[in-house]
Protein backbone atom coordinates (compact mmCIF):
# COMPACT_ATOMS: atom_id res chain seq x y z
CA UNK A 1 0.00 0.00 0.00
CA UNK A 2 3.12 2.30 -0.51
CA UNK A 3 1.55 3.73 -3.34
CA UNK A 4 -1.71 4.42 -2.04
CA UNK A 5 -0.81 8.23 -0.50
CA UNK A 6 0.85 8.73 -4.18
CA UNK A 7 -1.85 7.45 -5.86
CA UNK A 8 -4.22 9.65 -4.01
CA UNK A 9 -2.46 12.69 -4.10
CA UNK A 10 -2.53 12.13 -8.38
CA UNK A 11 -6.38 11.22 -8.42
CA UNK A 12 -7.41 13.72 -6.57
CA UNK A 13 -4.68 17.12 -7.03
CA UNK A 14 -6.13 17.69 -10.68
CA UNK A 15 -9.92 17.54 -9.66
CA UNK A 16 -12.34 20.04 -8.29
CA UNK A 17 -13.97 19.05 -5.36
CA UNK A 18 -17.23 20.78 -4.15
CA UNK A 19 -18.21 20.49 -0.24
CA UNK A 20 -21.63 21.33 0.01
CA UNK A 21 -22.97 20.92 3.80
CA UNK A 22 -24.83 23.87 6.45
CA UNK A 23 -22.06 23.21 8.54
CA UNK A 24 -19.26 25.18 8.37
CA UNK A 25 -17.28 23.17 10.69
CA UNK A 26 -17.80 19.96 8.95
CA UNK A 27 -16.77 21.07 5.64
CA UNK A 28 -14.23 22.94 7.36
CA UNK A 29 -13.04 19.02 8.71
CA UNK A 30 -13.18 18.05 4.95
CA UNK A 31 -11.31 20.46 3.59
CA UNK A 32 -8.83 19.65 5.96
CA UNK A 33 -8.60 15.27 5.41
CA UNK A 34 -8.98 16.51 1.39
CA UNK A 35 -6.29 19.23 1.45
CA UNK A 36 -3.69 16.37 3.49
CA UNK A 37 -4.68 13.79 0.62
CA UNK A 38 -3.79 16.22 -1.93
CA UNK A 39 -6.85 17.83 -3.09
CA UNK A 40 -5.96 21.12 -4.34
CA UNK A 41 -9.09 22.49 -5.68
CA UNK A 42 -11.68 22.38 -3.26
CA UNK A 43 -15.12 25.01 -3.20
CA UNK A 44 -17.58 25.32 -0.51
CA UNK A 45 -21.10 25.97 -0.38
CA UNK A 46 -23.35 26.23 2.41
CA UNK A 47 -26.56 25.23 1.28
CA UNK A 48 -28.02 23.33 -1.34
CA UNK A 49 -29.03 26.75 -3.70
CA UNK A 50 -25.47 28.09 -3.64
CA UNK A 51 -24.48 24.74 -4.46
CA UNK A 52 -26.63 24.77 -7.63
CA UNK A 53 -25.96 28.42 -8.53
CA UNK A 54 -21.74 27.49 -8.28
CA UNK A 55 -22.34 24.55 -10.61
CA UNK A 56 -24.32 26.18 -13.33
CA UNK A 57 -21.12 28.73 -13.34
CA UNK A 58 -18.20 25.74 -12.39
CA UNK A 59 -16.96 22.71 -14.15
CA UNK A 60 -17.01 20.33 -10.66
CA UNK A 61 -15.63 16.99 -11.12
CA UNK A 62 -16.80 15.36 -8.15
CA UNK A 63 -19.44 16.40 -5.26
CA UNK A 64 -19.51 16.27 -1.18
CA UNK A 65 -22.93 17.15 0.39
CA UNK A 66 -24.51 16.51 3.21
CA UNK A 67 -28.52 15.10 3.34
CA UNK A 68 -29.89 17.03 5.80
CA UNK A 69 -29.79 20.52 5.12
CA UNK A 70 -32.27 23.61 5.27
CA UNK A 71 -34.12 24.92 2.78
CA UNK A 72 -33.58 22.29 0.30
CA UNK A 73 -32.00 18.85 1.70
CA UNK A 74 -28.72 17.12 0.00
CA UNK A 75 -30.99 14.57 -1.42
CA UNK A 76 -33.16 17.40 -3.50
CA UNK A 77 -29.95 18.84 -4.83
CA UNK A 78 -28.94 15.19 -5.90
CA UNK A 79 -32.27 15.12 -7.64
CA UNK A 80 -32.11 18.29 -9.36
CA UNK A 81 -28.11 17.86 -10.52
CA UNK A 82 -29.63 14.58 -12.06
CA UNK A 83 -32.73 16.37 -13.62
CA UNK A 84 -30.35 19.59 -14.73
CA UNK A 85 -29.32 21.04 -18.60
CA UNK A 86 -25.89 20.62 -17.89
CA UNK A 87 -25.05 16.64 -19.13
CA UNK A 88 -21.66 17.72 -17.40
CA UNK A 89 -23.28 18.57 -14.21
CA UNK A 90 -25.68 15.80 -14.28
CA UNK A 91 -22.89 13.06 -14.45
CA UNK A 92 -20.31 14.16 -11.71
CA UNK A 93 -20.04 11.75 -9.33
CA UNK A 94 -21.81 12.63 -6.05
CA UNK A 95 -20.98 11.37 -2.40
CA UNK A 96 -23.68 11.55 -0.26
CA UNK A 97 -22.62 11.69 3.99
CA UNK A 98 -25.32 11.04 6.48
CA UNK A 99 -26.35 10.39 9.44
CA UNK A 100 -29.25 8.47 8.25
CA UNK A 101 -27.86 4.97 8.40
CA UNK A 102 -30.80 2.70 7.35
CA UNK A 103 -31.06 0.54 4.87
CA UNK A 104 -34.02 2.25 2.96
CA UNK A 105 -32.00 6.20 3.27
CA UNK A 106 -29.21 4.15 1.71
CA UNK A 107 -32.15 2.80 -1.36
CA UNK A 108 -33.31 5.84 -1.82
CA UNK A 109 -30.21 8.13 -2.09
CA UNK A 110 -29.01 5.88 -4.36
CA UNK A 111 -32.34 5.65 -6.57
CA UNK A 112 -31.72 9.95 -6.86
CA UNK A 113 -28.31 9.09 -8.55
CA UNK A 114 -25.97 8.93 -5.61
CA UNK A 115 -22.54 7.78 -6.73
CA UNK A 116 -21.19 6.54 -2.73
CA UNK A 117 -23.47 6.77 0.07
CA UNK A 118 -21.44 7.42 3.39
CA UNK A 119 -22.91 6.81 6.84
CA UNK A 120 -21.53 9.47 9.30
CA UNK A 121 -19.65 9.04 11.50
CA UNK A 122 -16.33 7.91 8.93
CA UNK A 123 -12.82 8.22 9.08
CA UNK A 124 -10.74 9.47 6.98
CA UNK A 125 -10.07 6.18 6.08
CA UNK A 126 -13.48 5.45 5.17
CA UNK A 127 -13.81 8.25 2.50
CA UNK A 128 -10.64 8.42 1.39
CA UNK A 129 -11.72 4.27 0.06
CA UNK A 130 -15.18 5.60 -0.81
CA UNK A 131 -13.66 8.74 -3.29
CA UNK A 132 -10.91 6.25 -4.66
CA UNK A 133 -14.28 4.18 -5.65
CA UNK A 134 -15.56 6.87 -7.14
CA UNK A 135 -13.18 8.38 -9.07
CA UNK A 136 -12.26 4.97 -10.27
CA UNK A 137 -15.15 3.94 -11.73
CA UNK A 138 -15.52 1.44 -9.43
CA UNK A 139 -19.12 2.05 -8.16
CA UNK A 140 -20.56 1.98 -11.07
CA UNK A 141 -22.68 -1.38 -11.51
CA UNK A 142 -24.16 -0.13 -15.12
CA UNK A 143 -22.93 1.58 -18.18
CA UNK A 144 -26.01 3.92 -17.79
CA UNK A 145 -24.25 7.24 -16.34
CA UNK A 146 -25.74 8.65 -12.95
CA UNK A 147 -28.27 11.01 -14.24
CA UNK A 148 -29.71 8.07 -16.77
CA UNK A 149 -29.80 5.60 -13.48
CA UNK A 150 -31.79 8.21 -11.37
CA UNK A 151 -34.05 8.45 -14.82
CA UNK A 152 -34.26 4.42 -14.50
CA UNK A 153 -35.38 4.77 -10.78
CA UNK A 154 -38.67 7.24 -11.20
CA UNK A 155 -39.73 5.88 -13.96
Amino acid sequence: MGNLQFDTCDMLRDRKIMLVDDSAALRGALRSILSSLGAEQLTEAGDAGEALGALSCEGIDLLITDWKMEPLDGLALVRAIRAGKSAAARDIPIVMLTSYTDARYEAEAMRAGVTCFMPKPFTARLLLEGLMAVLSGETTESEQSPAELAKTAEA
